[in-house]
Order: structure tokens, then sequence, then C-alpha cells
């Protein structure tokens, strides 16, 4: 499988990165900062597995979080393995789940493969839930865009953290709740004294108007459903549910790919980590490696944290 390439590059490792590209086996986590070759280590290791083992390329899987990681990396990897390369997995999280999704959607109730919504009808679904109910807070006053970006990113940010509409709605009445109890939301002095001061009315105030965008996250989700329609952030929320309610998917996934390598685990995001742990955490000392940078953290606007990676030491057992 391997070639001049490998052993040339192989020799070149210093003794931690050397030992990182031969521990093939078990659940292994890898901390690399910047310009350490933390994806060098990864074509080398997948070479490796191929070299010191009989299992065929495409039951390796590499996941990363962008179409140029993916890229760079099918390359490296050319470089080392030749042809093999274009049969290994390498894969973005959401292609993964939607390879989850497309063989195993009747798990979630659709009678076909939902389709992933162009951008023009998330716009035009938001549009016609704006126009056709009513609203005190969000309601649409000709910036449907406007509204469409704000609801969104934030309905967004709700699935990848796994917020369901009910949840949601129920953390800001928590909040709500723990303010109006807060000792310090009540003044002590003069005319207002016992009265809520107006910070903390405020926040409530704001935390009511939130009440409605649940509503409409209820609304947009029946919608898509419907019409058997999903979004970018629905993949890892769908393959997730197939997941943990299907044996028969897990144990396909799980035989289909028996090494599962994870470059910059700490830009995953809770629903990413929860994917992972659906299909591979109940299974024995499972071969997963994970290498990422832990001072480095670019899509924290995304639900990524830093936790998320620090999870990977147990997430599996205790790994190396």
């Amino acid at each position: 499988m391997t070639n001049k390439t490998f052993e040339t590059e192989y020799k070149k490792l210093n003794p931690p990165q050397k030992e990182a590209v031969d521990t093939i086996d078990g659940p292994v986590m890898v901390v690399a900062g910047p310009g350490t070759g933390k994806t060098q280590i990864l074509a080398l290791r997948i070479g490796n597995i191929l070299k010191k083992t009989d299992i065929k390329s495409d039951s390796v899987l590499c996941l990363t979080f962008t179409n140029s990681a993916v890229r760079a990396m099918r390359e490296r990897l050319h470089k080392y393995i030749s042809n093999e390369a274009s049969r290994v997995q390498i894969l973005t999280f959401h292609k993964f789940a939607a390879q989850i999704i497309e063989e195993f959607y009747s798990v979630l109730d659709f009678d076909i493969m939902p389709r992933v919504l162009e951008d023009a009808e998330s716009v035009s679904i938001c549009d016609s839930i704006l126009r056709e109910n009513e609203w005190k807070h969000i309601r649409s006053r000709g910036d449907i865009g406007k509204h469409f970006k704000e609801l969104k990113s934030l309905i967004s940010l709700l699935k990848r953290e796994r917020l369901s509409p009910e949840e949601f709605l129920k953390e800001i009445e928590d909040e709500i709740s723990e303010i109006k109890k807060d000792p310090e939301s009540l003044s002590t002095r003069g005319d207002n004294k016992g009265k809520m001061k107006k910070e903390f009315i405020g926040r409530i105030e704001s935390l009511e108007r939130t009440k409605e965008i649940v509503d409409f996250y209820k609304l947009y989700e029946q919608n898509k459903k419907e019409k058997s329609l999903m979004d970018h952030d629905d993949t890892i929320k769908y393959a997730l549910e197939i997941m943990e309610n299907s044996e028969n998917a897990r144990a396909e996934i799980r035989e289909k790919y028996l090494y599962i390598l994870i470059d910059e685990p700490q830009e995953s995001s809770g629903a990413q980590n929860n994917l992972l742990k659906a299909i591979w955490k109940n299974e024995e000392k499972p071969n997963i490696f994970a290498v990422g940078d832990d001072r480095q953290l670019i899509y924290a606007f995304g639900g990524a944290k830093m936790s998320h990676f620090e999870e990977f030491k147990t997430m599996f057992g205790k790994a190396k």
C-alpha cells in the first residue's frame, strides 16, 4: 500500500510524531501546536494503518471540517499510497452525516430521502412564516433578509447544541425565574427600594421577546419536515437521531469503518461529538484517533468549545 515517499517521510518524524503514527489501535488523542505537522501525521498514520493491517482502504474514515481540508488531506495521502488514497473515506462531518441519512432516512419517518434546502428556499419558507402568522416582536417589515439571517443564525446555533424548541423555551423560562429570584435584581435604597432594577427588567423583557422565536422555530421545522426538506444543520441532527434510534444503522456504520481519524476536533460542536459517541461510545476501545491544537479555536461562533476536544480523553474509554 505504501511507497518510497511514505518511507522517506516516516523517517523524518521526531519521536512523538512517530509514536502518534505507530499507535494505530484503540482511542488515541494527540495535542499538537501550529506548524507541528498535524496533516502530515494524519496522512502518514493512514498509510501506516494500511501497511500494518489487512483492512481495505475504504474502511478508513477521516473526518474534518472544510472541503479545502478534505482536498489537502487527499493530495497529501496520494503521495504516500498512490491510487489507494481515492478509496479512503475523507469527508467533512456534514458529508458523513448526509451519507448516513441517505442510507437510513426511513428511520426518521421520511417517505423519501430529504433534500437539502437551497438558500433561496430557506428565505422563502422564512418569508411565508413571517407573513402568514401574527408576530409581536419579529414581525416582517419588508426586510426579509435581515429577519432571515438573524433567526436562522440563532436556530442554527440551537441545532448544533441540540436544543429543541421546547428545551429552548424551558431555558428561557428558567433564566427569567432565576432573575426574579435573584436578590441582586432588587433595588435596596431610595424610592425604588424593593422594586426590580431597570437593567433586570430589561433582561426579562428581552427574554420574553425571545420566546416568540420558539414559535418561529417550531413552524420552520414543521414546514421543512412536511416537504421532506432539511437545512445544512439538519444533516448532523438527523444523522444523530438515526444513530441513537437504530441499532442496525449503528452496527452497519461500525462494521463499515474500522479506523476513524478526526482532524482538529477542537472545532467540533456538541452535536458532532454526540454523533461520534452515538456510534462508537459503547464499543470497547474503538480505533479512533484525534489530533488537534488546544490553543486554537477558529469556529467558536459555530458552537465549538475546547471542552469538546478535552472530552476525547475519556469519550471512548481512557485514550492514550
